[in-house]
Formats: structure tokens, C-alpha cells, sequence
């Protein structure tokens, strides 16, 4: 059965892309390359994962019209997926020297400065994005993100961040041994209301938890790839362990993230609050410390009771858990500290091969930016959306607060 071109996009409409990338390829067998052909072509194979192969697509469609800037920001992008850091750099600088007012290419090329730790580069790409189209909301996202790693950004005409530097001036008072008042956290949430207003309301800003992070880099999308792939728990998960708190309502949820942010560890360990939106997984709120092993986690576990204790003037059990909650609901004894607990199968190690061959993009080990200290506008609307779901929870004590 042929297909031809226009019948073929049908298809690639229905996003039935590995059906579509068959007929394109009979379609080119038969008439020989065109660039439209070799544009899909390379198009679907990146959509279904064949990186390498839709390199050699793109490539076969610049030899066939060299400065076409779409090409060259689909081959950046490509680049980026198979962890060629300079060829995806070179191919992004060329699609916008083809093409200035390329939006969509300025926030690829700040996707990969952000990934590769170059938050500076990546806040000037964000920024430039989004002067170039007001209604692109995936450069806002991603510059508000970067924005939570960095101090003391210059003023620019971003009304983004000169929002998150005005956050950023807010001086919190905390002192690990006193109680943290009801009244700091309403004065807090008033204050960062007024300053941002009823901004940000139509971006769909759906991020839920708040970091404070050190270099480490966990790469937890490569490791949770393998395990809803495959059913196997990744070996660096076998030493990943966390100091989990529930704290008992919204108001101490944000009284937590005021404590992790001033909380001073041996490793400047990475923490995060969050609320817990998993229908299978228990708890509402809730804090949680990484760390390598059971013998420090009992260290951070025993510092952090007695400013629990002082700060929310309650005692809040932590406990210690291994890895991510998922995985303990599949293997039961991966969460067991006894004898008898889960062990590592030397088998998993080429399910674990066989996701890094594919999705070379998350095998990459790299050291991540530190977040700031102090305010930030993503914290804040973060803690806008903790809100909301207090609401929709029935947590009224948010009435305390706003």
C-alpha cells in the first residue's frame, strides 16, 4: 500500500508517527530524496526516539537547502537528545543567525544552557525568547526555574525578573530555637501577594515542589524511566535514602520550607517540600532530605527533631525511607531495613543498558547549579499552588493565611 505525501501528514496528524515514518520512507525509496520528504523524515524519527537516525535526515535536508533555520534548530534539538553539547549549540546559533526573531530556537538554546549548568546564558536566551513572543509560556516557565539559582540578576526590561528580584529582598527573621509564629507565615503570604499581584495567573504553572539544592546531581527522570519501563529500581537507588516529615497542614508546610531553606547540613544535602498529588501514595504534605546513607540520615533525622520541636513548638515524627515511595509499592522489601530487605539484581543492570542506549539524553553526569537562599519568585508560586490545593482539600487553616 502507497501512501502519498499529503496522506501521509493525515497520519502524522494523528500522531500515528511510526505508521507515518514506514510510508515516508517508502515514499523516498521510490522518488528519491526531497527536502519536504527529509523534513518529516527526520521529524518523525525524532518523535519516536530514533536520534541518530533522524540526524542523518536533517543532514540529507541541509545538503539540500543549507540555511533553512528550521532545520537547523530540529537538528540542534536532536543534538541535544544525544548529548552533543557543541553540535546542538552550533546548530541552535545558526537557525537564530538565519532567523533573529526565532523565539522557539532561543528557548532551545536556553534549555541547553540550563541543562549543561550555564544559568547566565540561560536566562539571556529566556529573556530574549520571550521579548520576541509575549505568549510563549514554555520560556517563562523555564526562566523562572533558572531564576531560583541565581542572586542578584542585573534589571532588565523583564518584568519576570524584576519581580523575582524584588521577592528576592524579602528578609525573613528565623531562628532555629524560637517558635516560627502563625502570623509570619500570614504577613509573608500577604506581602509576596502584593507584590506580584494577579500576575502569572494564566501561565499554567503547575510545579508543586520547592528545592533547595546543592551540586549533586540525582538525574531521578533517568532512574524513574528505567523503573516504569522495565519494573526495575535502579542500582543508585539501592543508596539513595530521605529524612521524610509530614507536617499536619498548609501553614506548616510553609513554615518547613522557611526552615529547609535555613537548615544548615554537613553536605548541604538536597531538600524539598511539596505537596503530594500521587493518588496512590499517602500524606498531604510533606518534606523530604536526601541522603546517601542510613548513618547520616540518622544524623539529619536527630538535628532536625529538636528544630521541629522548636519551631513548630510539636513534635513531628520523621522517619527514614529508601528511595521513592512507587518503588516500595512494587517491592515491598525495598523499603525494609532488616536482614531480609531488598537486594540489587545483577540482571536489572541491562534493563538499565538498554533505557541509556535509548535516552542518552538522561544518562549524562553532570554537576547541577545550587538554588539561592532566600525568596524567590518560583518559590512563590509554588506556594500559591500549595494554597489552591489546600483549598480543594478542605484544609481551612489556609484562611489563617490569606
Amino acid at each position: 500500500m502507497k501512501l502519498s505525501f499529503d496522506e501521509i501528514l493525515l497520519l502524522v496528524k494523528d500522531k500515528q508517527f511510526k505508521e507515518s515514518l514506514k510510508y515516508i520512507n517508502k515514499l523516498i525509496s521510490e522518488n528519491g530524496d526531497n527536502f519536504n520528504y527529509l523534513h518529516l523524515k527526520g521529524t518523525l524519527e525524532f518523535n519516536v526516539g530514533e536520534f541518530s537516525n533522524a540526524i542523518t535526515s536533517f543532514s540529507s535536508a541541509l545538503e539540500l537547502k543549507k540555511n533553512d533555520h528550521n532545520i537547523h534548530h530540529l537538528r540542534g534539538i536532536t543534538y541535544y537528545n544525544l548529548n552533543k553539547f557543541s553540535e546542538a549549540k552550533k546548530d541552535l546559533e545558526k537557525a537564530i543567525s538565519l532567523e533573529n526573531n526565532f523565539s522557539e530556537a532561543y528557548f532551545s538554546l536556553g534549555v541547553l544552557y540550563f541543562e549543561h549548568s550555564k544559568n547566565t546564558e540561560a536566562i539571556e536566551s529566556f529573556i530574549k525568547s520571550i521579548e520576541i513572543n509575549k505568549n510563549f509560556k514554555k520560556p517563562i516557565k523555564h526562566l523562572i526555574k533558572a531564576l531560583a539559582r541565581t542572586n542578584n540578576i542585573k534589571e532588565t526590561n523583564s518584568s519576570i525578573v524584576s519581580k523575582h528580584n524584588e521577592l528576592n529582598k524579602i528578609n525573613l527573621y528565623y531562628n532555629s530555637t524560637e517558635y516560627l509564629d502563625d502570623k509570619i507565615i500570614s504577613n509573608f503570604v500577604k506581602e509576596t501577594d502584593e507584590i506580584i499581584g494577579k500576575n502569572f495567573q494564566d501561565l499554567d504553572f503547575k510545579e508543586t515542589q520547592i528545592y533547595r539544592r546543592n551540586q549533586d546531581f540525582l538525574n531521578c527522570r533517568r532512574h524513574k524511566k528505567v523503573f516504569n519501563t522495565y519494573d526495575v529500581i535502579p542500582k543508585f537507588c539501592f543508596n539513595c535514602y530521605k529524612v521524610q516529615i509530614e507536617p499536619d497542614n498548609l501553614v506548616d508546610l510553609i513554615k518547613l520550607y522557611i526552615i529547609f531553606d535555613n537548615i544548615i547540613l554537613p553536605k548541604n544535602n538536597i531538600r524539598k517540600c511539596m505537596i503530594e498529588n500521587r493518588a496512590n501514595i499517602s500524606g498531604n504534605y510533606k518534606g523530604l532530605i536526601y541522603c546517601s546513607s542510613i548513618e547520616e540520615s540518622q544524623l539529619i533525622e536527630k538535628k532536625l527533631n529538636v528544630i521541629l520541636k522548636n519551631n513548630l513548638n510539636k513534635s513531628i515524627v520523621c522517619k527514614i525511607k529508601r528511595g521513592c515511595s512507587e518503588f516500595a509499592l512494587k517491592y515491598p522489601k525495598y523499603n525494609s531495613f532488616e536482614k531480609d530487605s531488598l537486594n540489587y539484581k545483577e540482571d536489572w543492570k541491562n534493563y538499565e543498558a538498554l533505557i541509556d542506549n535509548k535516552y542518552s539524553h538522561l544518562t549524562f553526569d553532570k554537576k547541577t547549579i545550587p538554588t539561592i537562599k532566600g525568596i524567590s519568585l518560583n518559590d512563590v508560586l509554588i506556594i500559591r499552588n500549595w494554597i489552591t490545593f489546600a483549598k480543594m482539600r478542605g484544609d481551612d487553616i489556609h484562611k489563617l493565611i490569606t
